[in-house]
């Protein structure tokens, strides 16, 4: 994973950008960093092997964690409202005198979600990094089936 490969500074600048712009995500629901990776990978599959390699990990790996972000968060929703709405079934008055005990627990398991959705930035930032600076980067599962592909 350490190793250096022989690249210009323009190929490097942008397969480091190809994995930083799962930021553009944060803005966009997640859209902006696959297009931009999409766009660099369009652009540069003719030209550089390098970028275009980096260009399409970030895009499969962009899809991949969008796809498993939400599905984290449909999982989360749908785990709070059965522990919500579950107790008041049958009995209307369940909640007249205190907050349910699901509203808490919904709370507390807020933290996975945004784990994933945290873990998964840092990751693609990560990867940035390394092919700025010039480092071979492919993604733990992503980068060998990009690569065979």
């Amino acid at each position: 994973m350490s190793e250096q490969v022989t690249t210009s500074q323009d190929e490097r600048t942008l397969a480091a950008l190809a994995h930083g712009s799962i930021l553009l995500g944060l803005f966009s629901n997640g859209i902006g960093g696959i297009v931009t990776a999409l766009v660099i990978w369009a652009v540069q599959r003719q030209k550089s092997t390098y970028v275009a390699y980096h260009a399409l990990q970030a895009l499969v790996y962009q899809v991949a964690t969008f796809l498993l972000t939400m599905l984290a968060w449909c999982c989360w929703g749908l785990l709070c409202t059965l522990l919500i709405l579950v107790p008041v079934i049958g009995n209307p008055g369940a909640y007249d005198t205190a907050p349910p005990a699901g509203i808490w627990v919904g709370l507390i398991l807020l933290v996975v979600p945004l784990g994933i959705w945290g873990l998964t930035i840092l990751y693609a930032l990560w990867g940035a990094v390394r092919s700025l600076n010039g480092h071979d980067f492919k993604y733990a599962i992503v980068g060998d089936w990009v690569k065979t592909q």
